[in-house]
């Protein structure tokens, strides 16, 4: 029906793993006290939001994934 190549399931597994890390330790320059701190430039803000570097995050692994991948099948 729906086939999944299994370094994807590994992918989702990394990722979430770095999603809650990210969480559960709270920089500073991503997190206030107990919440995400605004996006914008300013007092109090951040252009790095827990949003921005998830997607960040998501995109830059699938890439690392799709290049690893490729030279493994000899397409590179």
């Amino acid at each position: 029906m729906f086939e999944v190549r299994n370094g994807i399931k590994y992918l989702i597994i990394i990722y979430l793993a770095i999603s809650i890390l990210i969480w559960y330790y709270k920089p500073k320059m991503i997190f206030n006290d107990k919440s995400t701190k605004n996006f914008g430039t300013g007092y109090n803000k951040t252009v790095f939001s827990y949003h921005i570097v998830l997607i960040f995050l998501a995109l830059v692994l699938f890439y690392i994934y799709e290049v690893i991948w490729s030279k493994r099948n000899n397409f590179l």
